[in-house]
């Protein structure tokens, strides 16, 4: 008899970009505060005119890593986030219209360690991954986050610290 696994499901991301815009600070009317800014992440390939592909992204940091955002964050400041991914919708003049946004979970200002070490993952670029290059890349994660101390992080319980 074949074990079956069961996996539960897992929303995931670790970007790293830059901020495209300097960050506002929203309060909820439950008394939470958010902090919210554009951010960009540069695809690993050039359009055939040699031009740069970036996505851009909005990105939600609550309670106390919000307001680090808010002190440490301008526009073009490099970062390393890891979150998770939430479409959202809202009511426009043109109808309902839908945006994918980073709840950020973690973040602090990537240095150039980070970037260079991402360029190590050459394969990155392909349009499919092997196994040994996802482990590179999870090891790249936690390295980069081993390495320096975090500028501002969530614990387990949800509560920020520095």
């Amino acid at each position: 008899m074949q074990e079956v696994y069961c996996v539960a499901d897992l929303n995931f991301v670790a970007l790293t970009g830059f901020s495209t815009r300097e960050p506002a600070l929203r309060q909820k009317s439950s008394g939470q505060v958010k902090a919210e800014f554009s951010f960009e992440v540069d695809r690993p390939f050039m359009r055939a005119n040699g031009e740069l592909v970036s996505d851009l992204f909005l990105v939600d940091a609550w309670q106390e890593l919000g307001e680090w955002v808010m002190e440490n964050v301008t526009a073009g400041t490099r970062l390393f986030i890891v979150g998770t991914l939430n479409k959202e919708s809202y009511n426009s003049h043109g109808g309902r219209e839908h945006m994918t946004i980073v709840k950020a979970k973690y973040i602090r200002e990537a240095t150039g360690a980070v970037a260079a070490k991402t360029e190590e993952l050459s394969g990155l670029r392909d349009d499919t991954w092997d196994a040994d290059l996802v482990f590179g890349a999870v090891a790249l994660i936690e390295e980069a986050i081993r390495d320096e101390q975090p500028s501002a992080q969530v614990d387990t319980i949800g509560a920020a610290t520095a």
